[in-house]
């Protein structure tokens, strides 16, 4: 028997052993109707006039009742079961086909089996239907709004919504009365239909399920705009493609306002709550926009302690004399000094040696998309971020386009080993926004090691230990490979910054720690 034979039988077997019930009981009734006076005598009830009279009247009332059942079995089966497994069917509209249905029987059974007219029966029941209809003009409303909920098509099953003034949450049900959202929490919330026609719902699932969301962040006057704008687009592009964030649409910051507080800038991102964080919670996507707002916050904090300012307050200020900075100024010494600070490879450097650099180090300003480094170049310079985002671009194999391998925010260097040791650029650095970045030059480096040789240690273990971490193989290594290797790496490192500086013949090689008194490395 081919297959196609064989799969609808298979289908026919499953409608019946679905259907067998209802089907039954109408067959039953249905027989019963055509044999009723040999059941009568079978019965006994022959002689029982009463029940004689009222047993064709059952059975008119079983065939109704039976065939409404059947049709409401079988439209369950044929189509609610099948559509249900590719859009959710609300309750509510099979609730309200099966009441139609049964209403229909019940008018047959009065037309047909007591043979008496529908018109006198729907007149005799208006003044029973306005009594009712005042006494229960609440459930009416919520009634009537969700079929008005379910035709609308607003929202449907599975969607997020939002209510003005009210909770949001995941709609997990549409009923007569109510409809019940699922909130991050996961808490249940029963809403009247009565209740919802009269609120504004904001639909996060439509027309796509991707939404924009927006973060308002108040800073002061003194902060130019160019600075903040930079600060905050730096911001919210580091979490970028994290926490369900969209790289496309991309993030964007734009100035809102000018408040007593201070200027007011949106931060503006775009979310996927059905690709973002962890699944198996089901309400895990509500919770989506609570995370992404996290990280931006995080982010956003991040990036206006690194650039040296604050959010705005609400505040009254009085000057009787010059007025306060409030934010670190790339053009003041001190402000350049407490940058350097913050730089790791600087760290080991002292407040004099700091305020030197500060002083011989150049401002440069980068625009959005403009190439810092390439890959390759030769040069004998480094660089230190002090505000934006930039991005690190490898290319894996020769011919294939540069991919991003990393993301340099403010406070960190690069082009480090150009400056150090005279190597060509091993990536390309580019600006993700508009970036400020300090050109540290191999002249400027050489003047401090000339004068603290050590120097020369310290920096290289700042380098080594970056590099390592970049590396997988050091999460395989134990701790003793690990320092063998970082002390190695030092060593060499420490001969070519030498060597490049033209210090090696006049200074020696120090001796790193690790190396035993008179053993050579």
């Amino acid at each position: 028997m081919p297959d196609r034979e064989v799969r609808a039988l298979k289908n026919a077997g499953s409608l019946l052993k679905e259907l067998w019930l209802p089907l039954g009981l109408t067959v039953v009734f249905i027989t019963a109707s055509f044999y009723q006076q040999e059941l009568i005598v079978k019965l006994g009830i022959a002689t029982a006039a009463q029940l004689r009279a009222i047993f064709p009247y059952a059975l008119g009332i079983g065939i109704w009742m039976s065939l409404a059942y059947l049709i409401n079995r079988l439209l369950a089966i044929v189509i609610w079961t099948p559509l249900s497994r590719r859009v959710p069917v609300p309750r509510l509209l099979q609730d309200v086909t099966a009441l139609l249905i049964y209403g229909l029987a019940i008018m047959g059974i009065v037309s047909v089996v007591f043979s008496k007219p529908i018109g006198p029966f729907w007149a005799a029941s208006g003044v029973g239907a306005l009594v009712i209809g005042l006494a229960l003009r609440n459930v009416i409303v919520d009634i009537f709004m969700g079929l008005a909920v379910n035709f609308d098509r607003a929202f449907e099953i599975g969607d997020v919504i939002a209510l003005a003034g009210g909770p949001a949450g995941r709609v997990i049900e549409l009923n007569w009365r109510t409809t019940r959202l699922l909130t991050r929490e996961g808490n249940t919330v029963v809403i009247p239909n009565g209740k919802l026609g009269e609120l504004i719902v904001t639909n996060y699932s439509r027309p796509e399920p991707i939404s924009e969301f927006e973060i308002p962040v108040f800073l002061d006057f003194d902060v130019p705009a160019s600075r903040a704008l930079r600060v905050l687009n730096a911001a919210v592009h580091s979490v970028a493609g994290h926490a369900g964030i969209l790289d496309h649409p991309a993030p964007s910051v734009r100035i809102r306002g000018i408040a007593l507080q201070g200027i007011e800038y949106r931060i503006k991102y775009y979310l996927n709550p059905r690709k973002a964080g962890p699944k198996g919670d089901p309400s895990d996507e509500l919770k989506a926009p609570g995370r992404a707002q996290h990280e931006v916050l995080k982010a956003v904090l991040g990036q206006l302690n690194s650039a040296g300012f604050q959010p705005a307050t609400p505040k009254q200020d009085i000057f009787h004399a010059a007025r306060p900075q409030r934010q670190l100024d790339s053009h003041s010494l001190e402000d350049r000094v407490a940058l350097l600070e913050r730089v790791e490879l600087f760290e080991s450097l002292t407040v004099e040696e700091r305020t030197q650099l500060s002083c011989q180090m150049h401002e440069r300003l980068f625009k959005e998309g403009e190439i810092i480094i390439r890959r390759g170049d030769h040069g004998n310079s480094m660089f230190v971020l002090c505000e934006g985002l930039l991005e690190v671009r490898i290319a894996f194999k020769e011919g294939q386009p540069d991919r991003r391998v990393a993301r340099l925010h403010a406070g960190m260097f690069f082009g480090e080993m150009s400056a150090l040791t005279g190597e060509a650029r091993s990536a390309l650095v580019a600006a993700v926004t508009d970036a400020l970045v300090f050109e540290i030059s191999k002249d400027h480096l050489a003047s401090l090691i000339s004068r603290r040789p050590e120097l020369a240690e310290q920096i290289a273990r700042v380098v080594t230990a970056r590099k390592l971490r970049n590396s997988e193989a050091v999460a395989a290594a134990n701790s003793e490979e690990t320092e063998t290797e970082k002390i190695s790496m030092t060593a060499q490192l420490v001969g070519k910054m030498l060597a490049f500086f033209g210090l090696k013949t006049k200074l020696g090689r120090p001796r790193l720690m690790g190396e035993e008194a008179g053993q050579p490395m």
